[in-house]
Parts: C-alpha cells; sequence; structure tokens
C-alpha cells in the first residue's frame, strides 16, 4: 500500500491536468483504495459485496479520506469493466485481487480458472494511452508470480515498462529460539509499472 501511494503520488503530477484514474477490482474493504486515494487518485472501488463496500466506506472514514475522490460501488466485476468497455472509460491503474471463488450481487458465479482470462481482455481496452500501473494479486493454487507475470504480459506491451513480482507472505511476530521467523504463503502478485509514464 505504501508503494501504491508512492507511485500514484510521484505519477500524477506528470498527467495532463494531475488527474490519476485507478480502478480496484474485488476491493474488499479498502486497503487498496484507501492508499491510492492517499497518493491523489480519483479511484472507483469495485466490490460484489455490500457488507465489504459498507465496510471500506468505514475504513475511509476512520482514516480521514472521506473528501477524497472515491466512488464506492457494488456491482459484479466482470458486468462492471464490460459496460465500461462499451462507454470507452479509461484508467491509470487497475489493482484486481480476485477470488478463487465468490458471488456477484445477483448470485453470479466467478470462477477464477474461467472468468479471469476474458477480465483480463476487457482490461486492456479500459487501459488509458499513457496508464501508469497494473497490479495483480492470486490467492490460488497455481497463481504464482511467474503465472501472474505471464497473465499481464499477454495483455501489455513488456518493452514498456518493468514487472515486479512476489510471493506474498504473513510472518511471525516473534522468533523462535534459534531466531527462526516462519512465514506463511499467503499468494502472490505481480505489478507492471509503465516506465516514463
Amino acid at each position: 500500500w505504501l508503494k501504491l501511494a508512492s507511485l500514484i503520488e510521484e505519477r500524477r503530477a506528470r498527467l495532463p491536468g494531475g488527474e490519476l484514474r485507478v480502478l480496484n477490482l474485488f476491493a474488499y474493504t479498502g486497503g487498496s483504495t484507501l492508499a491510492a486515494a492517499r497518493g491523489g487518485a480519483h479511484v472507483a472501488h469495485v466490490d460484489a459485496s455490500k457488507t465489504s463496500v459498507a465496510w471500506a466506506r468505514e475504513n475511509a472514514e476512520a482514516a480521514g479520506l472521506t473528501n477524497r475522490p472515491i466512488r464506492w460501488l457494488v456491482d459484479d466485476v466482470q458486468k462492471f469493466v464490460a459496460r465500461e468497455v462499451r462507454r470507452a472509460t479509461k484508467y491509470h491503474g487497475i489493482i484486481l485481487d480476485p477470488p478463487s471463488y465468490g458471488r456477484g450481487p445477483r448470485g453470479e458465479a466467478w470462477k477464477i480458472e474461467e472468468m479471469l482470462p476474458e477480465l483480463l481482455e476487457n482490461i486492456r481496452q479500459i487501459l488509458a494511452e499513457d496508464y501508469v500501473f497494473l497490479l495483480l494479486s492470486g490467492h490460488s493454487a497455481g497463481y504464482t508470480p511467474v503465472a501472474l507475470t505471464n497473465m499481464l504480459a499477454a495483455i501489455v506491451d513488456p518493452g514498456s515498462g518493468r514487472f515486479e513480482a512476489n510471493e506474498m507472505l504473513v510472518s511471525e511476530e516473534t522468533l523462535d529460539s534459534s531466531g527462526f521467523c516462519r512465514q506463511l504463503p499467503s499468494g502472490a502478485h505481480c505489478w507492471f509499472i509503465r516506465e516514463g509514464r
């Protein structure tokens, strides 16, 4: 989240009008939304869970960010992005943190292995010409740093930026008697950051 806020703050000054638009998909309780807003982005926060979106709004209030330009949307991600394609809406940054399986607000099923490829193809169409970044994370078996990098490489020009991919880990707070700190795998993530934008 610190990297996200810093990247947005740095890059938005280079954009005409200084407005950097970010789309946060599967946005849950809003950690990435708040980081993007703190960096100065105009954020569209999309999640199918009304409860999660309400919690995210509470988190924005607790963080003192209620005056930031955030649109809170309870919607099926796949359908929302398809509508954005038809409306020709463009974003400078897109964050995706898809679940393995989920349900939309009207019971629509989400299965990552079946639906993520189509979603990524639609995302390619809503990237602004001067877009800055994509951030994809996965918490499902097989969604390794290499797999996520390959997925993003299929929708961007790999020569126009750099990939940063790693495992996500949760570390123990205390060391054992040998000084070893155990880590729990929590998924993987991949950034694609455009150079010179």
